[in-house]
């Protein structure tokens, strides 16, 4: 699921404040652009992760792949 972040491409948004965000079908990723402190030891400054929507992501999808699945046996399983 964390793929989506690499695969689909963020939304820029410009209202508001600078960011990123990432994620499919909902954006659970956002990453502020913010001016960074060289000397910085936190990776994840910076970035929000919405753990509802991340999980909602996962749900959402996984329904979408087992149906799927679901479809292509049973069609198989016709033409036998």
């Amino acid at each position: 699921m964390l793929l989506t972040i690499l695969i689909f491409p963020g939304h820029h948004v410009t209202v508001g404040a600078a960011r990123t965000e990432f994620g499919f079908p909902f954006r659970f990723v956002t990453q502020y652009h913010n001016e960074i402190v060289e000397g910085h030891r936190w990776f994840l400054r910076g970035i929000r992760i919405d753990l509802l929507y991340f999980l909602l992501d996962v749900a959402i999808i996984y329904v979408i792949i087992h149906g799927l699945l679901y479809f292509v046996t049973k069609l198989k399983s016709q033409k036998k």
